[in-house]
């Protein structure tokens, strides 16, 4: 199942990152039936967490834009 689902993030610290990425991944998880997650950095602060199916059912795969 593929979904247009974009989840935002944007962080303020480290802290707040790493609980809004894994809450991201989380949610996409529960989502996921035949892909993988694509988190993707766009700056210091802003994310974008999505079912991608250029990964594999299973894994978590980062693009870092900077």
């Amino acid at each position: 199942m593929l979904t247009d689902e974009v989840i935002e993030i944007e962080a303020q610290d480290r802290v707040s990152r790493d609980h809004q990425l894994d809450q991201a991944a989380r949610l996409l998880r529960e989502q996921s039936t035949e892909c993988g997650i694509l988190i993707t950095r766009h700056s210091f602060r802003k994310f974008t967490a999505t079912l991608s199916a250029g990964v594999e059912y299973g894994l978590i795969q980062e693009l870092d834009l900077l």
